[in-house]
């Protein structure tokens, strides 16, 4: 029996595991197309897993089917290269992709709108107050496009850098909603987990949420979220990175993700969240309250990326040995052959699901055992 054209997808990105098993919760066959082709992965794609090019642009493969695209599409070339014959992408419009990611664009559209940003400047600062700003490139993701200014991996001007003020006082949050291009319908307010390693002080580690709201911050993000839908155009999933400051203040906008974002694996656990994707993009249509309710859930789960300590081989012996404790465990993203990791490469991911009563911390504190239970199956001595 062939697959109903309408229920066929393919999803490409870095890593698309939890977006395509999302997608397969609403009964779409996929078609995944990422960089590590994980047990899990192949395992929910049930039209395949096919290898992301190393530029996520060149030729992906399944022309007949509606592509969504995750983290690896944030460079507006690689967008563009997709407007061709047969690319059907559910998902914001390359130019309105291209507005987000010129620094200068973005950050005079926020002033206009009047969200707060930290200041930045599109030239080096002074050597005298390097150590003051950061360099970030609004074409990379994962934290790897963020470095001191100072550092001598910053380098100069490109087409999507800039230097931004350092705020320390502040935790690292990312906004998770979907757009129609006019208006948000907000799923929840997500903690990001940073994972610091030379040089990479603000590399990504995973996500804690959502974090619960008192009804005035509900109604400020809600806003917040549709002024900037609106400004963008944003359709489907996306996510809103930004600071928290420790005094309470309001939130300082990052960036805008115009992709589906890493938070997904947080929201619609029991279904219909790649449908409120394609049906936002595809009809203009966002969830109802209800359904609203449905995805966003109660209380806070979280992920977090596993990654090696140090160099490893990893083989097949050891690979059963993470399979076997992944149910227990909350492993995902479970390598699909043996291979070699330098230490700080992912190995896999461990989740924690919602649970009654839990807050932000335990599931911090459930994450760090879990991770730590993971790497012992490889070095039981540990």
């Amino acid at each position: 029996m062939t697959a109903d054209p309408g229920r066929r997808l393919r999803i490409a990105g870095v890593s698309v595991r939890a977006a395509t098993e999302a997608a397969r919760r609403d009964g779409f066959e996929v078609l995944a197309i990422d960089r590590f082709g994980d047990l899990d992965t192949r395992a929910a794609a049930g039209a395949g897993w096919q290898a992301l090019a190393p530029d996520p642009a060149e030729a992906l493969p399944g022309a007949d089917r509606p592509l969504l695209v995750g983290a690896g599409f944030e460079a507006p070339a690689q967008l563009e290269r997709l407007r061709r014959p047969g690319v059907r992408l559910l998902g914001t419009a390359p130019d309105d992709v291209a507005r987000l990611r010129d620094p200068e664009i973005f950050f005079l559209t926020l002033g206009v709108l009047g969200v707060p940003h930290p200041p930045v400047r599109l030239s080096a600062p002074p050597p005298s107050s390097a150590r003051l700003w950061l360099r970030k490139d609004l074409h990379g993701c994962g934290g790897e496009q963020v470095l001191p200014a100072d550092a001598p991996e910053a380098g100069g001007a490109t087409p999507g850098g800039f230097w931004q003020r350092r705020v320390d006082a502040a935790r690292p949050v990312s906004l998770t909603l979907i757009g129609d291009g006019r208006r948000a319908a907000l799923l929840g307010l997500n903690r990001q987990r940073v994972h610091p390693a030379p040089p990479w002080r603000w590399r990504f580690g995973g996500l804690i949420g959502p974090l619960p709201l008192r009804p005035a911050e509900g109604a400020a993000l809600q806003a917040l979220a549709d002024r900037l839908v609106d400004a963008f155009g944003l359709r489907g999933l996306c996510s809103i990175d930004a600071l928290q400051p420790t005094d309470g203040g309001a939130l300082q906008v990052l960036e805008i993700n115009a992709r589906l974002p890493a938070s997904l694996a947080l929201y619609g656990r029991e279904g219909g969240l790649i449908r409120a994707h394609v049906e936002a993009c595809r009809d203009g249509r966002l969830p109802d309250a209800a359904a609203l309710a449905r995805l966003a859930g109660g209380a806070p789960g979280g992920w977090e990326i596993v990654r090696a300590p140090t160099a490893l081989a990893l083989d097949a012996r050891a690979i059963e040995h993470l399979a076997a404790q992944a149910a227990a465990l909350g492993l995902h993203d479970l390598p699909a052959a043996p291979q070699r990791l330098a230490a700080g490469e992912p190995l896999c991911s461990v989740g924690v699901a919602p649970a009654a009563g839990a807050g932000a911390a335990a599931v911090r504190r459930q994450l760090a055992l879990r991770a730590r239970a993971a790497l012992a199956f490889l070095n039981p001595s540990s």
